[in-house]
């Protein structure tokens, strides 16, 4: 009897014969798809590339519409994209432990984040077009709160207090 069975790929069908479920290989990294009814992929387990697991959940087009992932250096993320398929939200517990929360255009720039860094400070920060910080309000652990508003180039045009 044969304990191990070896593949490139493995195909699960069901009892019409349709594929349902794909272990293989992508890029040269294990994944695992889960299809759909009509043959869509609408959940795939992965390692990516750069060793970091991820788990994706597609529409019925084929778009990634969320992705869990744990990064390479550790960093836990939640993105959730648009009908498109572009990243609009990411929730991430960063490296130092602080929880934070950002929101995307509809190109995937930056243009607002929400943080609770480790000291207690707790910031929003506004971003232009060009993803630079425009605006940033924040609050001290001992509750004072701070504003400051900053040009093109970064310079700071006002602040308080």
């Amino acid at each position: 009897m044969h304990k191990v069975v070896q593949a490139e790929r493995f195909e699960l069908v069901d009892s019409e014969g349709k594929v349902r479920a794909v272990l293989g290989l992508v890029d040269g990294s294990p994944a695992l798809a889960l299809l759909d009814k009509d043959g869509e992929p609408r959940a795939t387990l992965a390692v990516l590339p750069d060793g970091s697991p991820s788990l994706s959940l597609q529409d019925k087009a084929g778009k990634i519409r969320a992705m869990l992932a744990v990064q390479p250096n550790g960093e836990p993320a939640l993105a959730l994209h648009d009908k498109d398929g572009e990243k609009r939200a990411v929730l991430a517990v960063l490296a130092d432990g602080s929880p934070s929360l950002s929101l995307h255009d509809k190109d995937e720039k930056l243009r607002a984040v929400l943080s609770l860094l480790p000291d207690g400070n707790t910031g929003l920060g506004l971003h232009d077009n060009d993803e630079k910080p425009r605006a940033v309000l924040s609050l001290l652990p001992d509750g004072t709160p701070g504003l400051g508003l900053a040009d093109k180039d970064g310079r700071v045009l006002w602040k308080a207090p």
